[in-house]
């Protein structure tokens, strides 16, 4: 911004002086204009917040830093943290690990529809990713999206058969919706798969109340 300040000031100084015809005419109101340009200027610079001009590039750095550092991540604002990071995907729409930071931001902090939007827009770019399929299928189950969310998980347990997670939400949403029959076939399914782990088909029959 502070070169866009200076380039206004170029830009009207040199329309004062030369467009016009009479040059003792464009001389005085060049006089004029910077008695008014160079006070308001240097009062600016000593008493206006001037790191507005660097804002942007203050606030890219500081959040750049923080990727490395957990709890300073969490101390940043999430508006200010989506912000940056929806600049940084349109150049850079190949960082998987922004698009999920992203969409889990505005999860977090409530803005649904756009946690919907950039998980949908992640899916563009990595198809078959596994953690974007399970939180985009999570994010639709709480919004009571039901068929979005059965299709995703669908999807999810076909690339991912050992992905116990997707499985048990499967079985948790036909159980809600009162469909026995495919909730029985995928707990089925999920006790074959797991057949060899005692501990956590107990967890799993617990969890269902199964005989």
């Amino acid at each position: 911004m502070f070169i866009t300040f200076i380039l206004i000031i170029v830009v009207i100084t040199f329309c004062a002086f030369y467009l016009n015809k009479s040059k003792k005419k464009s001389l005085g109101r060049l006089l004029i204009f910077l008695s008014i340009v160079i006070p308001t200027a240097i009062i600016y610079l000593k008493k206006g917040n001037h790191k507005s001009f660097f804002f942007d590039k203050e606030l890219n750095k500081s959040i750049l830093e923080s990727f490395n550092n957990p709890e300073r991540l969490k101390q940043i604002n999430p508006d200010l943290l989506i912000t940056f990071l929806e600049k940084k995907l349109k150049q850079d729409p190949e960082d998987i690990e922004g698009w999920l930071i992203l969409a889990r931001t505005c999860m977090i902090s409530g803005h649904y529809q756009k946690a919907d939007m950039h998980y949908k827009n992640a899916l563009k770019f990595f198809p078959k990713n596994e953690n974007i399929l399970l939180e985009y299928s999570i994010l639709k189950k709480n919004t009571n999206q039901t068929e979005s969310a059965i299709k995703h998980l669908i999807k999810l347990k076909s690339l991912y058969p050992n992905n116990t997670k997707a499985r048990e939400i499967i079985i948790e949403i036909y159980q809600n919706l009162s469909n026995k029959i495919e909730a029985e076939r995928e707990i089925k399914e999920l006790l074959q798969l797991k057949e060899q782990d005692g501990e956590y088909i107990k967890i799993i029959k617990k969890k269902f109340n199964l005989n």
